[in-house]
């Protein structure tokens, strides 16, 4: 199974020193970093307001996603959030810290604070 992960998702995990791309696959899914959330990440770390502590997790992650050759798909023409509704909707997990995304979707990867790992949640 595909889970498609947000931008914030994948910095909360490197903040948390949680390999999420490991945790992905333990719990049987194959990560999906949409070409959208990963120009988001690349926009991110360029901006000035960017503490330093947030630009070492970009880098991060942009590393975990190149070096684990992560799949990228492109979400067309819609708003990155509509996408990821529209796609959670049809069946596909989504990763994301983003309270309406995880309000409008059935099937959600999260980060389970207690134990520092991934979970699934269904509604």
């Amino acid at each position: 199974m595909e889970a498609i992960l947000d931008s914030s998702f994948i910095i909360s995990c490197v903040r948390k020193r949680i390999d999420f791309l490991e945790e992905l696959k333990n719990l049987g899914f194959t990560a999906v970093v949409p070409r959208e959330v990963f120009q988001e990440i690349k926009d991110l770390r360029s901006r000035n307001k960017s503490s330093r502590e947030d630009r070492t997790a970009i880098d991060i992650a942009m590393e975990m996603i190149e070096k684990g050759k992560v799949k990228k798909v492109g979400l067309g023409e819609m708003r990155v959030d509509d996408a990821l509704i529209k796609k959670g909707k049809e069946g596909i997990y989504i990763a994301t810290l983003d309270r309406a995304i995880k309000r409008a979707v059935p099937n959600k990867i999260v980060i389970l604070d207690a134990k520092n790992s991934l979970g699934i949640e269904r509604s």
